[in-house]
């Protein structure tokens, strides 16, 4: 993510109607979240001696960073949150020695949490439920919000087994760890329910009816930052987002008009510095001189209009 860390322009993001990403391409969506990924790699960004993410002291800081490098709405900021405590967390677990990048007194304080109790109880129970997760997504970097808005663009109405589907197709030719027999299984079992459902004109939910009820916080199949909750409110939607993207657009417009004006004054003063240099040399003639001393007409008055807002 150097590229995003290095990059001027400022990329303008799209959200959907639950206030995730899903434009304006793909790649824009993948590497913003990529870059929210090297922020919670970051010990100045997020310390590593902070245990719990609610007690992260660096939110607001984040947010600004990412407002630096992007033109992202307002409505995008718990998402964001949520991207990179999941990113924190994932790094974390992961370590299998002390990376560089974290400071010696970080580490020992994250040694000390490591062997305690509470930890390790944490830790057992986690283990445990990982191993009950059996139909792991095939989608990579792709985020479940633009899986779903580009069927969205496809299908009038998508469903919860359309999503799963999707997200669990395996590539032809490509090999993969573990056995797909139990997706393929519980695929073939909504789809003989939504069957059943044709028939009798009744509405079932296929996906629940075979993977169970929801539980408390993160919907399933709908990616970062939606619960019940905000899927209920519908908080985001499609007017908050265009106008949103209209001010991202205005904002843009402003800083190119003040770099250009910023580019006029300074082509301006170098100008004069250099005519001012010749003159004192007495290497000009003083009828070029003149002639360069004369604005036309045309910079003549973008200066006086660039002037009028200067504060003197």
């Amino acid at each position: 993510m150097h590229d995003v860390q290095g990059r001027k322009e400022h990329k303008l993001i799209i959200l959907n109607s639950q206030n995730q990403p899903v434009g304006p391409t793909d790649d824009v969506v993948i590497d913003l979240s990529s870059f929210l990924g090297t922020l919670a790699r970051n010990a100045t960004h997020c310390p590593f001696d902070i245990f719990d993410w609610r007690s992260m002291a660096t939110k607001k800081d984040l947010w600004d960073y990412t407002k630096g490098k992007y033109i992202i709405p307002e409505a995008a900021y718990h998402w964001a949150m949520v991207t990179i405590r999941d990113a924190w967390r994932r790094h974390r677990i992961r370590m299998a020695k002390k990376p560089g990048h974290i400071p010696e007194c970080q580490f020992r304080e994250l040694l000390k949490y490591w062997n305690s109790e509470k930890f390790k109880k944490m830790s057992e129970t986690n283990a445990k439920n990982r191993k009950k997760l059996m139909n792991p997504h095939t989608v990579g970097k792709k985020s479940f919000a633009l899986v779903r808005n580009k069927l969205e663009k496809d299908k009038e109405t998508v469903s919860s087994k359309d999503i799963f589907v999707v997200t669990r197709t395996r590539k032809p030719g490509r090999s993969y760890k573990g056995s797909n027999e139990d997706t393929t299984s519980k695929i073939a079992e909504m789809e003989q329910i939504e069957k059943q459902i044709s028939i009798n004109g009744e509405y079932v939910d296929a996906f629940s009816s075979v993977m169970g009820p929801e539980h408390p916080g993160r919907l399933r199949l709908y990616g970062a930052g939606v619960t019940k909750t905000t899927l209920k409110k519908k908080v985001g939607n499609w007017e908050s987002t265009l106008s949103a993207t209209t001010d991202g657009m205005h904002e843009m417009q402003e800083r190119m008009q003040k770099m250009e004006k910023q580019k006029k004054i300074v082509r301006q003063e170098v100008i004069a510095d250099v005519i001012a240099q010749l003159k004192h040399a007495r290497l000009i003639d003083p009828n070029i001189l003149a002639a360069l001393s004369t604005p036309s007409p045309r910079e003549s008055t973008s200066v006086q209009g660039d002037k009028q807002g200067w504060c003197l």
